[in-house]
């Protein structure tokens, strides 16, 4: 599936920045993703270089991309929570190299640290003023907190870190930042009704293929 720009650009008179962030849950269930996940995401730039040559030439800084990873609250130090992987960058080759090389282990549990990869991506992020921004969010998980998931066997209230998502949401709200969900499956339909209160953003349900050699328990 690639995804076409065209219609995101076209009604844009002068395009002087285009700013590209991948947000990616990296717990051990998306490891049955991980080939089809990577080939979306190489799709997704080639798409958008592809878009931007129609309306640019030689302006070689326009593009940036980077990509933010998060896990699980669960992992106990064993991995990290949050990780910017590679921040917005023009450097598409070695964007493309870090993203090929994502790996996908950890979460004890099936809720993981949504709300603390949200933060990263829209507070930590060198956003240009100047851009139009995009993060394209890629999971098959919910938050932490019973508010925004129906599993029976999440402890938690809130995020355990105590992220205020409503604030995030705004702040990228603020920042202008255009947000997708690629949604993998239904758990976290409830979480987005949550978020459709602060935030408007699209969805995209790709057919990704599962590779069930390589489906995990959470670690």
């Amino acid at each position: 599936m690639v995804v076409v720009f065209d219609c995101e650009l076209d009604s844009i008179k002068e395009i002087k920045a285009v700013d590209l962030l991948f947000l990616v849950d990296t717990t051990a269930s998306m490891n049955a993703y991980s080939i089809e996940l990577k080939k979306f995401i190489k799709k997704m730039v080639w798409d958008i270089q592809r878009c931007l040559s129609q309306f640019l030439l030689d302006e070689m800084d326009v593009l940036k991309v980077g990509l933010v990873s998060y896990r699980d609250h669960e992992d106990d130090g064993l991995s990290y929570l949050t990780n910017i992987d590679i921040n917005l960058t023009t450097d598409i080759k070695k964007f493309l190299n870090i993203a090929m090389a994502l790996n996908f282990w950890g979460g004890k549990d099936e809720p993981e640290a949504v709300f603390d990869g949200l933060k990263v991506a829209t507070n930590d992020i060198n956003w240009r003023k100047k851009s139009i921004k995009f993060i394209y969010h890629i999971l098959d998980a919910p938050s932490h907190g019973k508010k925004y998931n129906n599993i029976n066997g999440d402890k938690y209230e809130k995020c355990p870190k105590n992220v205020n998502i409503e604030e995030v949401l705004i702040k990228m709200r603020q920042k202008d930042i255009k947000y997708t969900i690629v949604k993998l499956n239904d758990s976290i339909d409830l979480m987005l009704k949550e978020f459709q209160k602060f935030i408007n953003y699209e969805v995209i349900t790709p057919n990704f293929n599962i590779d069930k050699s390589k489906i995990k328990p959470q670690e």
